[in-house]
């Protein structure tokens, strides 16, 4: 198992073998810990995938592989990562998007049939959003109100003509004269003409009220068909709409999104809190052994900037200039 956990992790499994436990317990515990975000990830990816957007089998088996792929990349860099406080914050920065984009794919699977009831008001919401500005935008183009002007000041002069006709028939206005009399007959007329002016106006306004039934009509379907009930981005409005209206709802939510929050933030947490092993100390000065190494061969008095130690004929002066001479020799 150690040496699978430090495949998990990038470190040298020889090193860690030949070290403390205790060295050994926070590999493997470093290990865990990145599997759990991991299968999080998958699960949540695949079931998103087949049960929430309809995508099939085998693109839920993609998206799964994809996501857990790609979190345990990222948590291994967490895990392998050591700098300033500036790497440190990335470090936190990262776990937490790792962490809350997980737990809202998850209340997604876990609060599937829920999410459901909120997806269709929105969908209602929509459709009837959708009618009305269809109406409006029929009536506008129409000059529905215009027409309407119309009518009522054609109604006015109708009934107008009309009392006017009925008075003069019968004496009380007009002439005097009770009886039909050209006077009378062109009142009627006139009456007439007036109806006949207000019935063409009533039937262009019912023509138009058809016409604007059957573009509610047409809105509504169209509404329908392309409301996506799957869309990731319209499941994740409705959630939180679902949560935002209903206090049980969500005190629930935000235990289990909290549950997940520490799961998917174990790696980060396990990586600031664990004090440091014997491994992570050897780590530390085999480093400072090869800075200090690197250090010594830059200085002036280093081997490397010795020509004694790459041309002989240097090497063989300075034994010459050396050694002590004599008469003898």
């Amino acid at each position: 198992m150690l040496k699978k956990a430090c495949f998990l992790t990038g470190d040298n499994h020889l090193l860690v073998a030949a070290d403390t436990p205790a060295s050994k317990k926070k590999i493997i515990a470093f290990a865990l810990a990145m599997m759990i975000p991991v299968m999080i990830w998958v699960f949540s990816g695949f079931m998103l995938s087949l049960n929430v957007l309809q995508a099939g089998l085998f693109w839920a088996i993609i998206t799964g592989l994809v996501c857990g792929t790609i979190v345990f990349l990222i948590e291994k860099l967490i895990v392998m990562a050591n700098g300033n406080r500036w790497l440190n914050l990335f470090r936190i920065l990262i776990g937490f998007v790792v962490a809350a984009l997980g737990s809202i794919a998850i209340d997604e699977v876990v609060f599937e049939k829920d999410i459901d009831i909120s997806v269709a008001k929105l969908k209602k919401e929509f459709v009837a959003k959708a009618k009305t500005d269809a109406v409006a935008d029929f009536n506008k183009i129409n000059n529905l109100g215009a027409l309407e002007a119309e009518i009522t000041e054609a109604e006015t002069k109708y009934d107008v003509a009309e009392k006017n006709a009925m008075q003069e028939a019968d004496g009380s206005n007009g002439t005097g004269q009770a009886g039909v009399g050209a006077i009378a007959r062109k009142k009627e007329e006139m009456s007439a003409r007036r109806k006949t002016d207000l019935n063409a106006l009533l039937v262009k306004r019912d023509s138009f009220a058809k016409a604007m039934t059957s573009t509610a009509l047409s809105a509504e379907k169209e509404g329908k068909i392309s409301f996506n009930e799957h869309a990731l981005l319209i499941r994740i409005q409705a959630l939180f709409e679902l949560v935002a209206g209903n206090g049980y709802m969500l005190i629930t939510y935000l235990l289990f999104t909290a549950l997940l929050l520490f799961f998917e933030f174990l790696v980060v947490i396990l990586k600031f809190t664990w004090k440091k092993t014997n491994y992570e100390a050897k780590l530390e000065m085999i480093e400072e052994i090869g800075r200090n190494r690197m250090a010594f061969l830059n200085q002036q008095s280093s081997p490397l900037n010795d020509p004694g130690n790459y041309m002989p004929q240097y090497e063989g002066a300075r034994n010459a200039i050396s050694k002590t001479s004599t008469i003898f020799n």
